[in-house]
């Protein structure tokens, strides 16, 4: 069983169209043990690519469909991510959202899907998984 933490990036082609996004976020709602799972910063920055009050509340309500993560990183967690990558020469390969969520991913054993290559960075440094997922276009 894997859970899945779709990354804005993801979300953001999958609005374009991008077939190859489509194909691997149906084949992940298809598998009877894998899961959508959502967290509190990944939540907002889905929802901040709103542009009216009305897409604001139907963006929170798509996203809610996905399973709330039980477990929140603690601030060593998310700052030994940050100090790693600062220490690998990646000083501003992923914000500080990104690595909010890495830290949620890794302390609910998730793994992070992604359409960029900033949790790939992460993942360099901790014991983050993720899977980059290549936008078709």
């Amino acid at each position: 069983m894997t859970d899945y933490l779709v990354d804005n990036s993801v979300w953001a082609r999958l609005a374009t169209g991008d077939p190859g996004i489509t194909a691997r976020l149906r084949r992940i709602e298809r598998a009877p043990s894998d899961l959508f799972v959502t967290c509190p910063p990944q939540v907002l920055e889905f929802c901040h690519s709103a542009r009216t009050p009305e897409e604001h509340a139907h963006y929170r309500e798509q996203i809610s469909l996905g399973f709330p993560l039980e477990h929140a990183p603690d601030e060593l967690l998310v700052l030994d991510i940050q100090a790693a990558l600062w220490n690998a020469g990646l000083v501003r390969a992923a914000g500080s959202l990104d690595i909010l969520i890495a830290g949620y991913a890794i302390v609910n054993d998730a793994t992070v899907l992604a359409a960029d290559h900033d949790y790939e960075h992460i993942a360099k440094v901790s014991d983050l998984r993720c899977e980059f997922v290549a936008p078709s276009s």
